[in-house]
């Protein structure tokens, strides 16, 4: 089969995709604005004056490029196009005229691009109505995209690599603390500054819990956050490890005690949560949609309300109580992400529906 995705070279999530694909004896081509290197995928860059980081004005300058996308992918001659992000790589395969493609929604591009204006609400729905099959990671981000089409959309999660994400990966020196954290990008929408509010409480009120916190990532907040922990008093507790790779990643997850994740908004998908669980680490959640999929409230999670460091503390000082509850949360956490999120059953299924779509096409 030869696959062409259509998105930004640039993006771990397309080169997982391609690196599959490409491993499972497919012939795998990117077409994108951005440059990148995707292993095992050829990639055909489309020049453009437009940045994924500027104006929506500037952006516009996407759509200037359909006439190039168009003749990139029919270069290919791909037997399944799937283009990736609704907005920006959607809009424009909408304009090229091309038929029969499938959309991958993302994220953003249905939680806030259409909240920004009536004319971004129009240019989703555009791009989702010329999509032939729509994908998302999620129910719930399915049911929001819902409100800007009637097509029914295949859910098609993340997986997760089951073998790196592993409680294996521990290798912490068992000194009787009690770590928590979180792998994320650093910003605002991800509530890392309510987490270190809670730390904060918890080891005000209960100084008999020996606490340590980790935050591995990077983004816009992060110097701000480093000196809010200070401002805190946890600041000698608190160890920012800046960007880090996945193979250290499922190391730091898999060294936690609990793994914190209270987003404020929407989360597409919840990667860090599935990754957590497949190291056997139970998970403090907030009650938003991605998250609450992902894991299963009281068996692998403790949810929490948004916005709430106090229903965190308390959350957590019955973990720390209950070193048993821990590794019950722990290995139900596994099992549930073994039996939905594996990475083989995750892309076999994409797979299946691609082959069903070139069936379909061949009637």
């Amino acid at each position: 089969m030869k696959i062409c995705f259509v998105g930004p070279a640039n993006s771990s999530h397309i080169v997982k995709w391609s690196r599959w694909f490409s491993s499972h004896g497919h012939e795998v081509h990117v077409v994108s604005f951005q440059e990148g290197e995707v292993p095992g995928a050829e990639v055909h860059l489309v020049r453009s004056k437009a940045s994924a980081v500027g104006s929506d004005l500037n952006k516009l300058l996407y759509l200037l490029g359909a006439g190039k996308v168009k003749k990139a992918v029919k270069s290919i001659a791909p037997d399944v196009i799937n283009v990736h992000y609704a907005t920006s790589y959607g809009t424009v395969m909408a304009l090229t005229g091309l038929k029969d493609y499938t959309l991958s929604v993302w994220g953003s591009d249905i939680y806030d691009f259409p909240n920004k204006s009536p004319l971004h609400r129009r240019l989703l729905s555009f791009s989702l109505r010329k999509a032939k099959y729509l994908f998302s990671t999620s129910e719930a981000m399915a049911k929001e995209a819902g409100k800007y089409t009637d097509k029914p959309f295949a859910i098609t999660p993340f997986g997760v690599d089951m073998e790196l994400f592993s409680p294996s990966k521990r290798n912490r020196d068992e000194d009787g603390r009690f770590v928590i954290g979180i792998v994320k990008l650093i910003e605002d929408l991800y509530g890392i500054d309510y987490m270190l509010k809670a730390a904060a409480i918890l080891h005000s009120e209960h100084p008999e819990i020996p606490l340590g916190v980790r935050i591995c990532g990077y983004g816009t907040k992060e110097e701000e956050y480093q000196q809010l922990a200070k401002q805190l008093g946890i600041g000698d507790l608190t160890v920012f490890t800046g960007r880090i790779p996945q193979t250290e990643a499922a190391v730091e997850w898999a060294n936690m005690d609990v793994a914190v994740i209270p987003s404020v908004h929407h989360e597409s998908f919840g990667v860090a949560a599935v990754e957590a669980q497949a190291c056997e680490t139970p998970v403090i959640v907030s009650d938003v949609g991605g998250l609450t999929e992902v894991t299963e409230p009281g068996k692998t999670s403790i949810v929490v309300p948004t916005k709430n460091e106090q229903a965190i503390v308390d959350a957590l000082v019955r973990l720390f109580r209950d070193p048993a509850l821990r590794e019950e949360m722990g290995i139900a956490g596994r099992q549930r992400v073994l039996e939905k999120y594996e990475l083989d059953t995750c892309f076999t299924k994409i797979e299946s529906l691609y082959f069903k779509q070139i069936n379909e096409g061949n009637c």
